[in-house]
């Protein structure tokens, strides 16, 4: 096994971990609509199921633009704590105010130092609302 690997990667609507470990993700999704841009999207969550040699981790969130730009300016950094005795870590990350300034495909990126371990796409779209009388 390397020291680290990404097995599940997810972008949802609200996360937590119970007090067993186990993580609840609900509103899963893969694509975010706008009205205009730039936008900024309120809140979300960053769900990472990785297998782990024990030990310490330190690992990155980022969010990365249809152009290739990283779009959060201070990246999440995260160190995990592997027991002795387990070989899996699972991450929930609050991510508030995710500005949005391209549509097309994102992808959110998950490093442990400068490997990437993962990504996981998203679309955002640009839908333009029509007002009554103008169809």
């Amino acid at each position: 096994m390397a020291d680290v690997e990404l097995h599940t990667l997810l972008l949802c609507d609200y996360a937590l971990t119970a007090q067993d470990g186990k993580i609840s993700a609900v509103g899963v999704f893969s694509q975010i609509n706008v009205g205009r841009l730039p936008a900024t999207h309120g809140r979300c969550f960053i769900v990472a199921i990785l297998e782990a040699s024990p030990g310490s981790h330190e690992l990155t969130f980022q969010v990365i633009s249809p152009t290739g730009k990283a779009t959060l300016q201070q990246a999440p950094r995260l160190r995990i704590e592997v027991p002795p005795n387990a070989t899996s870590a699972n991450i929930v990350a609050d991510l508030k105010g995710m500005r949005i300034e391209e549509i097309g495909r994102y992808r959110i990126e998950v490093r442990s130092g400068d490997q990437i371990l993962g990504s996981s796409p998203f679309t955002v779209n640009l839908i333009l609302r029509q007002t009554p009388g103008n169809a």
